[in-house]
């Protein structure tokens, strides 16, 4: 079989079947050939990208070798939390003319939402194409020209291998996938496994396979075989449904029946809902429509529909790595997520919004009514123990920062949907009183990040867990009065409620929340540093009545300052909308002080940047909680301000010198997740080095917003031009090597999407102006020695 490959080749053929300008094709890479259930790459995520999308459980791949073409391999499904491949084919097509089986000449490619395979011989021109038409069910429309007496038979192979080191039998015996036969076709059904850290199935899980025409279906063992004959023309259609249960099943199949009693209808459908998504780039350069349109594919084939726990349609980090899959959502994620989808796809950016706040807390809950207004971190597909489930992901430990009226109203703006903006107006402001209630430990208007109460955080007393480490061995011990002898001991200690700082920042391990590695800290130390610097404290908070709320780490964070300025200047806005002027005037007022608060305390003028402060025993003089914490080094915290419009243009003037330095921020792929002078600084540790694309953004967003856009622009050009594989067909990375310009973390990363979406938006298709601030006198700027 011959067979065109190569981008050069593909676009030729698709514009001469088409008779048009060539389209775009192959923006990700869809061809693999999975040999295993769980493939992984060098960090552990899916090293294939599979068709997903209309927020389906299940994705297609291109076969990537001779043997396959003519069906389709890397069938995944999302097994509630994770990515599972189940067969290693389906649906192979192959045709015979009397005893001989033909040869065709192969051309493959994989369009915006659509995966196609043309085969080309002398008896017999066949095009094979597959688009996803309902939540449950992809389409795939086979059509066959010929003037001969030909046979079609298809075949399908499940997967046995469970990975590199383990058969599937021998981890999990009870799945036990069992195909049967029947005349619209083939199903293959699952046991009950419930791994909550890598497969969890409910016990009457299908996969299933119907056709528009009769076949002979046979099975043996782990494959099917079917066979029909056609003596001319013939098109005919197969729809893949996968569903998590019974219930979905019989709602399923109800669906499926309409689709194929009408299946040109629906996919129609599906390319119109194509043409909407992608109408906006149309007039890009080629080179950056190619991008764009990768990344609308992205958060596109992270679209997962209502199931399990979560009743509205979400995006997931990533359905391609390992643990960001399934309906995980975090607000964090989703914040951004919105922010771009609302450009195209505002119905899924509102219910990506709305899943976020369906479980935001109530003051009747059951678990913590303490944390009324919070945001958890992470939900899922499966509640957690302690609501009734049995998921490991779902996590309440912490929030995330206070973004979220920035979503709604960029949200908003696209929808116009101003009913759905007021029924979320009073949880904005729940989860704006949340913070200031259960993370402002001196009641200065400046929450702190934190951690809740939460038996990875805390005993039954509510007295703080940490941790002795001794060579291998660690010993779990209790209270903020030990916590601080050990701390003044200088033994070597970890707390799990700095994590859950961290997370709660959204930047895991940065170093302004004192994460250093040993061998960072040593030399740290030789050159004359003091490893208590890198000591963190933390401190309870507790209501009037002298309940526990939760813990605060005793530094207040510039970049949720920031966060939390805009917020509450954001919700001045709606209120306006909302036509609530008294509530508007207030959250601007404070907005002000906030502004006020950044500026005056957390820059320093001898370096030129932002910090976080560190929270003392006692205000200082000038009102400030403490001073900035200038020797955990620099960060993307310190140009938060300019993303948010709180600095001043003296401030933004400073800090812009920092960030466009060549020994700072400014490498191969400029603006990391640390300055290159930090003491922590690695270019390949999480968020102490690596460049997340929604840093980049606030970066660049910043630049401009100050009259910077010269600079930012080139920032962003060099970005793309550097950045390993993001011109090419790669999937677009959770991050990247900021001084090589590698590809690192989750592969089809939705934020890093999202901001790519947001940086065109911004350099490509609009031009922000900078607004006019006015500076503060240099009197009242903080310097710190």
């Amino acid at each position: 079989m011959k067979v065109l490959t190569g981008m050069v080749l593909l676009v030729l053929f698709v514009a001469c079947e088409t008779h048009a300008s060539p389209k775009i094709i192959n923006a990700v890479s869809r061809f693999g050939h999975p040999q295993v259930m769980k493939p992984a790459d060098k960090f552990g995520h899916s090293p294939y990208s599979p068709l997903f999308d209309n927020g389906a459980w299940h994705g297609h791949l291109l076969p990537n070798n001779a043997a396959e073409y003519g069906g389709f391999t890397g069938n995944a499904v999302i097994t509630e939390e994770y990515l599972t491949y189940l067969f290693e084919r389906i649906e192979r097509l192959q045709v015979f003319h009397g005893d001989i089986k033909l040869q065709f000449d192969a051309a493959q490619y994989s369009l915006p939402g659509e995966l196609v395979q043309t085969l080309r011989h002398e008896l017999a021109t066949v095009t094979i194409r597959l688009r996803f038409v309902s939540e449950r069910t992809s389409l795939i429309q086979t059509t066959i020209h010929t003037k001969q007496r030909l046979t079609l038979k298809l075949d399908g192979k499940l997967l046995h291998q469970l990975n590199q080191q383990q058969a599937l039998d021998q981890q999990y015996p009870k799945l036990a996938p069992t195909m049967v036969a029947s005349e619209s076709g083939i199903s293959t059904t699952f046991g009950r496994v419930r791994d909550p850290w890598a497969l969890l199935t409910s016990g009457s899980n299908e996969y299933s396979i119907t056709r528009t025409i009769p076949f002979k279906n046979v099975v043996e063992n782990d494959r099917y075989y079917s066979e029909t004959q056609t003596s001319g023309d013939l098109q005919f259609y197969t729809a893949i449904s996968y569903v998590h249960n019974q219930q979905e099943r019989i709602q399923t199949a109800k669906v499926v029946a309409k689709i194929l009693s009408s299946p040109v209808t629906y996919w129609q459908r599906s390319k119109a809902r194509w043409t909407g998504y992608l109408a906006r780039y149309q007039t890009l350069p080629r080179d950056k429509q190619t991008l764009a349109i990768k990344a609308v594919e992205t958060l596109i084939g992270n679209w997962r529909s209502p199931a399990g726990a979560i009743a509205f349609d979400t995006v997931s980090p990533s359905v391609t790595a390992r643990w960001f899959s399934g309906n995980l959502t975090w607000p964090w994620d989703s914040w951004k997520q919105a922010s771009a989808l609302r450009l195209f796809a505002p119905d899924l950016a509102k219910a990506n919004i709305d899943a976020v706040f369906s479980y935001q807390i109530a003051a009747n809950d059951p678990v913590r009514p303490q944390d009324k207004g919070l945001l958890p971190d992470l939900i899922g597909y499966n509640l957690p123990p302690e609501r009734g489930g049995d998921g490991g992901n779902w996590s309440e430990r912490n929030s995330k920062p206070s973004l979220a009226a920035w979503a709604v109203l960029n949200t908003y703006h696209a929808s116009k949907d101003k009913a759905w903006l007021a029924q979320i107006y009073p949880k904005l402001v729940a989860y704006r009183d949340w913070w200031l209630r259960n993370r402002d430990h001196n009641q200065n208007g400046i929450p702190e990040f934190g951690a809740t109460i939460d038996k990875h955080h805390n005993n039954q007393a509510g007295e703080l867990l940490f941790y002795l480490h001794e060579g291998k061995q660690k010993h779990a011990r209790f209270g903020l009065k030990a916590y601080r002898d050990a701390q003044a001991q200088g033994k070597q200690i970890s707390i799990p409620a700095q994590t859950a700082a961290s997370w709660e920042s959204g930047r895991d391990d940065a170093a302004n929340f004192g994460f250093i590695s040993p061998q960072q800290l040593e030399i740290y130390v030789k050159q004359g540093g003091d490893a208590k610097d890198w000591q963190v404290e933390f401190a309870s908070n507790k209501d009037a009545q002298g309940h526990l709320l939760g813990y605060s780490l005793m530094q207040e964070s510039v970049d949720g300052a920031s966060y939390f300025y805009s917020d509450t200047k954001n919700l001045s806005t709606i209120a306006n909308i909302l036509a609530k002027p008294q509530e508007a005037k207030a959250f601007s007022a404070q907005a002000k002080q906030i502004a006020d608060y950044i500026n005056r305390c957390m820059f320093d003028d001898n370096s030129g940047y932002y910090y976080d402060i560190r929270i003392a025993p006692s205000p200082l003089e000038n009102g400030c909680a403490g001073k900035p914490i200038i020797e955990r080094g620099r960060g993307p915290e310190g140009w938060a301000p300019l993303f948010n419009q709180v600095a001043t243009a003296y401030h933004a003037k400073r800090v812009s010198e920092v960030m466009l330095s060549s020994s700072e921020f400014n490498t191969y792929i400029p603006l990391g997740s640390a300055s290159q002078t930090n003491p922590a600084f690695g270019a390949n540790i999480y968020w102490r080095g690596r460049v997340w694309l929604d840093q980049l953004y606030f970066g660049l967003m910043g630049l401009s917003y100050y009259g910077y856009e010269t600079e930012a622009n080139t920032l962003l050009q060099r970005f793309m031009q550097n950045a390993d594989g993001l011109l090419q067909n790669a999937p677009i990375r959770e991050n990247y090597n900021p001084l090589t310009g590698e590809q690192q973390g989750a592969p089809n990363f939705s934020w890093s999407a999202a901001h790519i979406l947001l940086m065109i938006e911004a350099f490509e298709m609009d031009k922000p102006k900078a607004p006019i601030k006015e500076e503060k006198p240099v009197s009242q700027q903080i310097t710190t020695n």
